[in-house]
């Protein structure tokens, strides 16, 4: 427990009370030391499991003994503050992880410890079984949505922080399972663990590869809509977007390296050779990004602003994409 000073550890004197730069602070006139009070490093974990659930413990003595808690405690001297958090998790729930990122820096002032600086980390399991350390009694999941009360306003803050971040990656997560319900999307709801951009990428390939059929009908729909001469090229030219889709799927995999733009030299040439002018065959690719687009539209998953953000991100890539086929089909429809 906090206890107030009363003697100078250095010579022993009695201290007196002075008004220190603005601030009441220990103070020894036989010596002339000034004691300042600084608060003690406190460090926190925020461990999430696939299901959303936060690791807890249950605190074996005071201050706030019997509640639960993040796991937490004191960094000693000399000690990274990541690496005592990892310390500290280990010692009180038996798990280890790596460090993602500071979640949150707060300070506080307890009646047991006095000042204190907590400094909480999103931490990722690497290993470890669940039990509880020697400071707790107990060590559990609970969902984040639903936990007990918790010893520390700070972890309370944090874990509203923790939420507030990650909460438009949760809800792609769960519009894209209710796409795909075959996805494990599970370990995209732990920390950092797929960047929102990659999600979208992989939901938008399987998207493509599922209802090719449907996104090729209405492309070719509209583009006999806007050029019905083409008709007679009707089998050649739903081949060639096929290839675009899958050229598509292969750049969201892999990128430029996945893909055979030179092969498009040879297909700009055969369009013209069975009669296709340039003109509608560049109407025509731009007709196929643009039956992606709103194909994606259509299935109402951009709700948030990150996601629509997101996804224009994305398109930006896929017009990049068909810029490039474009030189390469007017390459060989030159030739």
């Amino acid at each position: 427990m906090n206890k107030p000073k009363v003697f100078c550890c250095y010579c022993g004197a009695e201290l007196s009370p002075s008004r220190i730069e603005g601030r009441l602070r220990d103070y020894c006139r036989r010596c002339r030391t000034v004691f300042y009070e600084n608060p003690l490093p406190v460090v926190s974990c925020i461990v999430v499991n696939e299901d959303r659930s936060v690791l807890l413990i249950k605190r074996k003595k005071d201050p706030y003994r019997r509640m639960w808690c993040l796991p937490i405690g004191f960094a000693e001297a000399g000690e990274d503050m990541g690496e005592a958090a990892l310390r500290e998790l280990e010692e009180e729930a038996g798990i280890r992880g790596d460090v993602v990122r500071i979640i949150d820096v707060d300070t506080v002032h307890n009646y047991f410890y006095g000042a204190l600086a907590i400094v909480t980390y999103e931490v990722k399991k690497t290993g470890g079984t669940l039990r509880p350390g020697d400071d707790a009694s107990d060590a559990a999941y609970f969902p984040l949505s639903d936990h007990p009360p918790l010893a520390w306003s700070s972890n309370e803050k944090a874990l509203q922080i923790y939420a507030d971040l990650y909460r438009d990656t949760w809800a792609m997560v769960d519009s894209f399972r209710h796409l795909f319900p075959e996805m494990d999307l599970r370990e995209s709801a732990v920390q950092g663990a797929i960047p929102q951009g990659s999600l979208l990428s992989d939901v938008l390939i399987r998207m493509i590869r599922k209802d090719k059929g449907e996104i090729q009908a209405r492309w070719l729909g509209e583009l006999l809509a806007v050029a019905p001469r083409l008709a007679p090229q009707k089998r050649a030219l739903t081949a060639f977007n096929a290839v675009l889709l899958q050229s598509v799927r292969a750049w969201l995999k892999g990128g430029s390296s996945s893909v055979d733009f030179r092969g498009f030299i040879k297909r700009g040439r055969g369009l013209r050779d069975r009669g296709v002018t340039l003109p509608d065959m560049l109407t025509a690719t731009a007709l196929s990004r643009k039956s992606i687009w709103m194909y994606v539209v259509g299935k109402k998953i951009l709700q948030s602003p990150l996601e629509i953000y997101t996804a224009l991100e994305l398109n930006n890539r896929i017009i990049f994409l068909y810029d490039k086929v474009n030189y390469y089909l007017t390459n060989g429809w030159c030739q």
